[in-house]
């Protein structure tokens, strides 16, 4: 399902979560995120610069914009009302904003519907649980944080005992599953999508004798791969390949036009290569081996592994690509 916009909530508690998430969205991510949180600065510019979108504090009369996270400002809590605009109201001892969790979600509900995706990471005191239910019953989709990597499980307890969830995930999870939006899978499909894959690719790795890689799947509109699990790659890597141009020089994209296996034996010595020849050593690779996941005749995706020393695939370890990439084509091929 593609959602319109992610409504977080996540009290000082949730704080930690709340950055894995952020930190691993993708550079194209097509939603606004707002995140009623009780945030201070510091985690504001932290989490700008861990992330490739724009973070600010949500102002009162914007319109939410896709691929920019907005926070409440301290004291405040966010409404959402009619043309996606933000209201702030007070909240504290004095103020006339009751229930604020409740008010976010269910203004959150109101304007989105079945479109809406409200994640607890956690939530705050007697509060929570109608907006929740409000986001339920107008179709959208609730997610809570999952028990053994909360660290102080129990704040979102009133929605679990309500039902007024779908499914209880990790951060990563979320995280993970939102990257492949682009598939038009549910979410909680496309959670189940990353882990399967994650398992493949933990397989291609053991038979490379690496710890880098990554599987990209193909989004068939547009003829672009779309990162969707991966292994020992850093920030930047993940932002410069997070989605890759059928027409690019990088040996996934080749994989993708040729529809055939693409081995880089050094990526030092190829001169089309040289447009990611800074980031391979900032990565520490030399080599790097894709291999197309291939569907009734076409390309649905790629599984790539990078090798820190110039490489050559081997008949054993190209036999077994072939077979892992099999056993991914059930998993990426388009969902009907």
């Amino acid at each position: 399902m593609r959602y319109d916009v992610v409504a977080i909530v996540a009290s000082r508690r949730g704080m930690s979560q709340l950055r894995e998430l952020v930190s691993n969205l993708p550079p194209h991510f097509g939603m606004p995120v707002v995140c009623l949180t009780e945030a201070d600065p510091l985690l504001v510019t932290e989490l700008a610069a861990s992330t490739p979108l724009q973070v600010k504090w949500a102002e009162s009369g914007e319109v939410l914009r896709p691929g920019c996270v907005y926070f409440s400002p301290p004291g405040t809590s966010i409404v959402i009302y009619d043309g996606a605009r933000v209201a702030l109201s007070p909240v504290g001892p004095e103020s006339t904003s009751q229930h604020p969790v409740d008010n976010f979600l269910s203004s959150t509900a109101r304007v989105y519907g079945k479109r809406s995706l409200a994640v607890v990471l956690s939530a705050f005191p007697d509060d929570g649980a109608e907006g929740a239910h409000s986001v339920k019953w107008r179709g959208g989709t609730v997610l809570v944080l999952d028990r053994a990597t909360a660290q102080y499980y129990g704040m979102a307890d009133a929605i679990i005992h309500r039902g007024s969830y779908d499914r209880i995930l990790t951060a990563e999870e979320v995280a993970n599953a939102l990257r492949a939006s682009f598939t038009g899978r549910d979410l909680l499909e496309n959670a189940e999508l990353h882990f399967e894959l994650g398992l493949l690719l933990d397989q291609a790795l053991r038979v490379s004798g690496t710890h880098m890689g990554n599987v990209q799947m193909v989004e068939p509109e547009r003829r672009r791969l779309h990162i969707v699990a991966h292994r020992g790659l850093d920030r930047r890597f993940l932002e410069r390949f997070s989605v890759v141009k059928e027409d690019e020089p990088s040996a996934c994209a080749r994989a993708l036009r040729f529809g055939s296996r693409v081995v880089i034996e050094n990526v030092f010595e190829d001169p089309e290569y040289a447009l990611y020849a800074d980031l391979a050593r900032r990565t520490g690779y030399s080599a790097v081996q894709s291999t197309p996941i291939r569907d009734a005749g076409s390309v649905a995706g790629v599984i790539s592994t990078l090798y820190a020393y110039p490489h050559v695939v081997t008949t054993y370890e190209a036999k077994n690509l072939d077979e892992i990439a099999e056993a991914a084509r059930a998993l990426v091929a388009p969902a009907p």
